[in-house]
């Protein structure tokens, strides 16, 4: 019996798995911008997609690269709606790390383009 939840072999699971592979660049990006709040970064990733991009959650993607040194917090500000705001800003390290990256993304989805453009055997 096929569990209609399970994502995996699905158009969606797809998607999943390439937000999880694109999150951490992209945060990046945002943040090499200017520094940022998670919900913030939610609604940009949104509304520079055209809404293809959504996440539910950031925070998994922050946590690590706030591990590895990636981004830094930047400040924090309590809004008008009485509401906590960590701000986030990327370190140099991080840059590096976004031109890797950016790098291997192109490098790969140049690939699979190709591939995809290609005839069948």
């Amino acid at each position: 019996m096929i569990n209609s939840a399970a994502k995996s072999g699905t158009a969606a699971g797809m998607r999943d798995n390439f937000k999880k592979a694109t999150v951490e660049m992209l945060i990046l990006h945002l943040l090499s911008g200017k520094p940022m709040y998670v919900y913030e970064m939610i609604q940009a990733l949104e509304s520079r997609s055209d809404n293809h991009y959504r996440v539910t959650t950031l925070y998994p993607a922050i946590y690590r690269l706030l591990k590895f040194g990636y981004i830094r917090e930047h400040g924090k500000k309590v809004s008008q709606d009485n509401r906590l705001r960590r701000f986030y800003a990327v370190t140099d390290t991080g840059m590096m790390y976004l031109d890797s990256l950016r790098s291997d993304y192109y490098r790969l989805s140049d690939g699979v383009r190709l591939i995809l453009e290609s005839r069948p055997n």
